[in-house]
């Protein structure tokens, strides 16, 4: 984080434990391991990563991920066992990606969203935020994003379910060209709360239900701090 006296309050590094947490589901692909969601029937899989009564006013952190198929930035969302277009509820399904909050599941308080597009190159409603035809980011995400797609193009239909474990999201490597890529301290975030809070943080690992029709994420590496 750039900072002195941080609590790491979450920490997953596959390339020194291959062990996910118990509400995830580890991945061997392509020489990677990586954690993702436990349940493809339902949208999201959690995991609470306690603060333990520390009180802090600033969260910050990292995730490297990758993509399988083609993802969802921004737009459906699934709730109540229903396919929605647009979403504003932080309690649903509004990105395919990583979602953190802080706060019970009744009370979710939005921190950071890492989300995953289906391609950059040309006009999609899949596409991420910054990408020609994705759709803006919920009010409540507002600009705590990062956003990016790990093909440039449509992904091929014949690559059914592929991982694209060539290309690692939330890095900043984006493609030639993209607008997907500013300057604004990939690969870490960090937010500064409006007050100081002990709030537990929950991590939701989010993709539709079902490998039918769009794509799942999955990550290599989390790290969470708070100040």
């Amino acid at each position: 984080c750039g900072v002195r006296g941080v609590m790491r309050i979450a920490y997953l590094d596959t390339s020194v434990s291959d062990i996910c947490p118990s509400n995830l589901t580890k991945y061997e692909v392509n020489g990677k391991t990586m954690c993702g969601r436990h349940n493809r029937t339902v949208p999201c899989d959690s995991v609470y990563y306690p603060s333990h009564g520390v009180e802090y006013s600033n969260i910050c952190g990292r995730a490297v991920g990758y993509s399988q198929k083609g993802t969802v930035a921004c737009g459906f969302w699934w709730s109540s066992n229903t396919f929605y277009w647009h979403n504003n509820s932080i309690n649903g399904l509004y990105a395919t990606g990583v979602i953190i909050t802080r706060g019970p599941s009744n009370d979710r308080n939005h921190v950071w969203t890492f989300a995953s597009g289906r391609q950059e190159a040309n006009y999609d409603v899949c596409n991420c935020p910054c990408a020609s035809g994705g759709d803006a980011a919920p009010s409540f995400v507002g600009n705590n994003y990062f956003c990016e797609s790990a093909t440039k193009y449509e992904p091929p239909v014949g690559d059914g379910h592929q991982w694209y474990t060539n290309y690692t999201l939330w890095q900043g490597n984006c493609y030639e060209g993209s607008d997907c890529c500013p300057d604004d301290g990939r690969p870490w975030f960090n937010v500064d709360l409006d007050c100081p809070t002990t709030q537990d943080i929950e991590v939701r690992w989010c993709g539709y239900p079902g490998l039918n029709l769009y794509g799942n994420i999955a990550t290599e590496i989390l790290e969470l701090f708070v100040y």
